[in-house]
């Protein structure tokens, strides 16, 4: 149980840092032609220092245990 809710505040806080894509009326408004972007995935060193990135003392968790929790969430959550 306790694992599943630290699961659960790190994947919000992940996601959080994610890019927004934009709307389609956002989309449709813009003039310039569409461009097809090749976007590289994080890599798994950057997600990992993404996560860590966001522990605090107020996390409840020290940080060899927020680490521990970050390796399980990437490894059971890859797409994050």
């Amino acid at each position: 149980m306790i694992h599943t809710i630290h699961y659960t505040i790190i994947a919000i806080a992940l996601a959080a840092t994610l890019p927004v894509p934009a709307l389609a009326a956002d989309k449709a408004a813009t003039s310039t032609p569409a461009v097809n972007v090749h976007v590289d995935e994080p890599s798994m060193k950057q997600r990992m220092a993404d996560c860590m990135a966001i522990w605090e003392p107020r996390t409840h968790m020290t940080k060899a245990e927020w680490r521990k929790t970050c390796v399980s969430s990437l490894k059971d959550l890859p797409n994050l």
